[in-house]
């Protein structure tokens, strides 16, 4: 009786190995059939979906003929005085009668609104102001090893070159329009149209005048330092000539400490040239770094009419399809 335990265990795992392979089997054949019947499906609708893709096709390109081509310009800005929230709003504002077909609003700035018939404008951020936290990281070490040089001038440059860097930060504004001749006539007259306001004109003109006032009076200090300088050199030298020989200089009889000067001179020449670049560079509200040419937009290929429309009438034809399936599965079921 012992002996035939062994054949009984056997004789189970063949069985459940049988079964086993015969389960593989009705899968591998139902995944076949499966396949013939997509197959067959679709060779049944072949005509069908060449059909769709011809008409998809004649319709895409009979809209391109009826739309005209779209273009835009790109030009980028830097936003000066804090003026990002107003340059976003008057933004949103000219969008927003766009829209609304505010022909007043658009006679006010000098524009027909039939030249911005299917213009739109956009703006957005050139770098992106949220660091990440390596960025963070990396520039919190960067301070630490400025702190070991606090003492000296270079530093207090460098972190406010690094502040201006993050204060500021350059836009792109799309013009997108469809009149090659007048779209970039309207975008400029849009730009003029941001860059006058009475608020920021009075900043402006207040900033212009205090920065013009600084460079005056640092000129004028730098002279200054010039005679003090060219006096001391001119009583040197002649004290020199009229000293007898062998004659001793004391270490503290001159009270003129030539080095503070020369530094002190140094530092209004740098914020001369600091006023300078401001006035060049923030003269009004956007500061417009380049104004681009007309260029074709072109979508992402996905949004393209010339392949959206032919996938749109294929995919509505396999949805038709699979509700009639599901309908003539459901009649079966009643019956």
């Amino acid at each position: 009786m012992a002996d035939n335990k062994p054949n009984t265990a056997s004789s189970s795992d063949e069985i459940d190995l049988g079964q086993l392979f015969k389960m593989i089997g009705k899968a591998v054949d139902r995944i076949g059939v499966a396949f013939l019947r997509v197959f067959l499906y679709f060779k049944k609708n072949v005509l069908i979906l060449i059909g769709l893709l011809v008409v998809g096709v004649a319709i895409s390109y009979a809209l391109s003929l009826l739309v005209s081509e779209k273009l835009k310009t790109e030009t980028i800005v830097r936003p000066n005085f804090d003026s990002e929230d107003y340059v976003y709003d008057a933004v949103a504002e000219i969008q927003a009668n766009i829209l609304s077909k505010d022909t007043v609003f658009f006679e006010k700035m000098g524009v027909s609104f039939k030249d911005v018939e299917g213009f739109k404008i956009d703006i957005q951020p050139i770098t992106d102001p949220e660091e990440t936290k390596e960025e963070a990281e990396q520039e919190l070490e960067y301070l630490k090893i400025l702190q070991n040089f606090k003492e000296e001038n270079f530093v207090v440059d460098i972190i406010r070159s690094e502040l201006t860097k993050k204060s500021i930060i350059p836009h792109r504004i799309t013009f997108t329009y469809t009149d090659a001749e007048k779209g970039p006539i309207v975008a400029q007259k849009i730009l003029a149209y941001i860059n006058n306001n009475v608020y920021y004109d009075k900043l402006i003109t207040m900033f212009r005048e205090n920065a013009q006032t600084r460079i005056e009076k640092n000129t004028a200090l730098i002279s200054q330092i010039d005679n003090l300088i060219d006096n001391y050199t001119k009583t040197l030298a002649q004290d020199t000539v009229e000293r007898p020989q062998g004659s001793v200089y004391m270490e503290n009889e001159s009270a003129l400490n030539i080095g503070s000067l020369l530094s002190l001179k140094n530092m209004f020449l740098k914020e001369i040239e600091e006023k300078k670049a401001e006035l060049a560079e923030q003269n009004e509200i956007l500061s417009i770094i380049n104004m681009g040419n007309p260029q074709v937009f072109r979508k992402p290929f996905f949004a393209n009419k010339f392949f959206l429309i032919p996938t749109a009438l294929v995919a509505l034809f396999f949805v038709i399809s699979f509700i009639r399936f599901l309908n003539r599965k459901a009649q079966e079921l009643q019956l």
